[in-house]
């Protein structure tokens, strides 16, 4: 199928087409995910902080930066945000870090958000066969090793 029976613009590498496909697909993702987390006061960015420390109790700025793909000056904003929400506390650890914790709330919220995302995935992903969905796992995850090894 060629861009023109897709509804695509032409005159694009198909590589770059789709690159940009990717890039509609998180998009929407992030649309769908932000308008059903908004309930909890929680959106897309938030979650994963939240997810990331439900994984790693205590970890630092910098380490759910990472984790959740978020710039430091990111995180800072979205943690001081989950402290406010009563979601995150945050104390004084290894040596000058700062550890971050969820409090009883913020464990309820990210298993009411981890459901979430879950059904919003899991419709998409109900229009593929069960043999397409793994090989688009496959194919997704052999595509990040690809662009995370070297340059």
């Amino acid at each position: 199928m060629d861009n023109v029976d897709r509804g695509l613009p032409q005159g694009l590498p198909q590589t770059v087409e789709f690159g940009l496909t990717l890039k509609r697909a998180m998009h929407l993702f992030t649309l769908r995910t932000d308008e059903a987390l908004q309930p909890i006061d929680l959106n897309l960015g938030l979650w994963s902080v939240l997810r990331e420390m439900s994984r790693m109790p205590g970890a630092s700025a910098s380490e759910l930066a990472r984790a959740s793909f978020h710039a430091p000056q990111t995180l800072g904003s979205l943690l001081h945000r989950l402290e406010s929400l009563g979601l995150v506390m945050r104390t004084t650890g290894r040596g000058r870090i700062i550890e971050n914790h969820l409090t009883e709330a913020g464990r309820e919220a990210v298993k009411q958000a981890n459901a979430t995302v879950e059904c919003i995935i899991g419709e998409a992903l109900h229009t593929f066969t069960k043999a397409d969905r793994e090989t688009f796992e496959r194919l997704a995850t052999s595509l990040v090793a690809a662009l995370s090894g070297p340059r």
